[in-house]
């Protein structure tokens, strides 16, 4: 493929046009995380963990922020569209980088299937009859096209839905906090937090309650590694992607467990559970604004749709750039004249199809079944980062190379964000509940093995990572 120089300013190495700004990119990474997970599946793992669920919250984010800051030193240094499957192949191999990018590319999958489920039961607090698959189809129709537009109208999109779902916390926090503090919308009685040790204590169901609601909230934090997968669109990797990897992480942590603290303290945790509503609903009605209710919950549909939207992107791109070394057929390769890899993303679309026929069988189960599902693809992605920075910056060390966004404490931090994946696995594969997850992803990853041995291995087991990419001028000839 030939390029011109003015093409050449505003298209990174892999193709894509790097039109991403910083502001869109931090605001990709916030509103991609920010879904369902946080608005409606909170609800549920208050439900099996009561008030405890703060403490899986906390360790959850610690162990992003690890994760992320590791992610961060590799992007920086080479930030490509590819991402960690590219630094899992060039520091582990290239099995484990195929792996790595189909199992993300899973979890992608698994996770838009949740939040079409979940905005199916959202749209049935206005109309309780309403079929619950339908607002899935209508969904899925619309962010596979909103995929098919050029980044940038794609990255100032998401860029307003962030925003959105920001400042609806940021309202939430605020009554919440009113509430809590001074007693407001409350008859002047304030609660302060003594919601989160009555009715059972903090800890109701005790510790097995707290690990049952692991895979939940690992995929509440999950995503946020995206945007590293948007360095390779991005118009200034080198500068945008410090300062996002900066800010990104200690905002969404600061969100999500400060909303959740305030939403345990101004609402007793049984309360929340009978409801079977978000609490940021209930907040709204609450304080006597019935009408801000349905508003919130309308908000709630949109950020869903939003991280849907991200979710199809980042799906699309890890597709894309895998596609490009050949592990894939060079049919997800090709850009429209948006520069958009729309085979790639039509085929992940179709894949995410799978899960309205499942809400349209299973309405009642397929929320927490198909969010168990991509926990362990979460988890091997995250060890995969986390390996893969200690190899990387382990060969830096002895080549005495100087990084510009060096992790500190390291090797410790990444050991111990691995040992904290290791509990998280086991607390996931021996809940009876979450136990679909590991099935599910140990199934995916022996369908990737078994197509990997079959139609690559004999094909790149003399090759190294770096060595595969440069195929991909034979794949633009094709």
């Amino acid at each position: 493929m030939i390029e011109t120089e003015s093409q050449t300013q505003e298209t990174g190495s892999d193709g894509l046009n790097r039109s991403l700004t910083n502001r869109q990119i931090q605001m990709l990474a916030i509103g991609g995380v920010i879904g369902v997970g946080l608005f409606y599946g909170s609800a549920t793992a208050v439900k099996l963990a009561g008030p405890g669920v703060l403490i899986t919250f906390v360790l959850c984010g610690i162990l992003a922020a690890i994760v992320m800051r590791a992610l961060g030193e590799m992007t920086v240094e080479n930030p490509v569209a590819g991402s960690f499957s590219h630094y899992a192949g060039e520091f582990l191999g290239t099995r484990m980088g195929f792996l790595t990018g189909g199992m993300w590319w899973f979890y992608w999958v698994a996770t838009v299937m949740s939040e079409l489920a979940a905005i199916g039961n959202l749209v049935q607090y206005w109309f309780p009859s309403f079929p619950t698959w339908i607002p899935g189809v209508i969904g899925l129709a619309l962010f596979t096209l909103s995929n098919m537009l050029a980044v940038r109208i794609f990255g100032e999109v998401e860029y307003w839905f962030a925003v959105l779902k920001i400042f609806a916390i940021a309202v939430f926090m605020v009554f919440g906090g009113l509430i809590i503090l001074t007693g407001a919308f409350n008859d002047g009685q304030a609660v302060g937090l003594t919601n989160l040790w009555a009715n059972g204590g903090f800890l109701p169901y005790g510790w097995l309650g707290v690990l049952a609601t692991i895979s939940l909230i690992v995929q509440v934090y999950s995503g946020i590694e995206t945007l590293a997968v948007e360095a390779g669109e991005s118009h200034d990797p080198g500068t945008s992607m410090r300062k996002a990897f900066r800010s990104v992480t200690l905002r969404i942590c600061f969100f999500y467990i400060g909303s959740i603290l305030i939403a345990l303290s101004a609402f007793s945790w049984t309360y929340i559970v009978e409801s079977n509503v978000s609490p940021y609903v209930l907040m709204f009605a609450k304080i006597g604004i019935p009408v801000a209710a349905g508003l919130v919950n309308l908000v709630i549909i949109l950020s869903a749709l939003s991280s849907c939207n991200t979710g199809v992107y980042g799906g699309s791109r890890m597709l894309y750039g895998m596609a490009c070394k050949g592990l894939y057929s060079p049919q997800f390769t090709r850009l429209n004249r948006n520069q958009v890899p729309h085979m790639a993303v039509w085929l992940t679309a179709a894949m995410i199809s799978i899960g309205v026929v499942i809400t349209y069988l299973a309405p009642e189960n397929v929320y927490i079944w198909i969010t168990s599902a991509s926990a362990f693809a979460s988890l091997w992605t995250w060890g995969a980062i986390l390996v893969s920075q200690l190899v990387s910056r382990h060969r830096a060390n002895k080549e005495k190379k100087t990084l510009q966004f060096a992790m500190p404490l390291w090797p410790a931090l990444p050991i111990i964000g691995l040992v904290m994946l290791l509990i998280a696995f086991v607390a996931i594969a021996t809940s009876p509940l979450t136990r679909v997850s590991v099935f599910g992803g140990i199934g995916w990853l022996a369908i990737l093995s078994l197509y990997y041995e079959i139609k690559l291995k004999h094909k790149i087991h003399k090759k190294d990572w770096n060595d595969i990419q440069l195929e991909r001028g034979d794949l633009d000839a094709s």
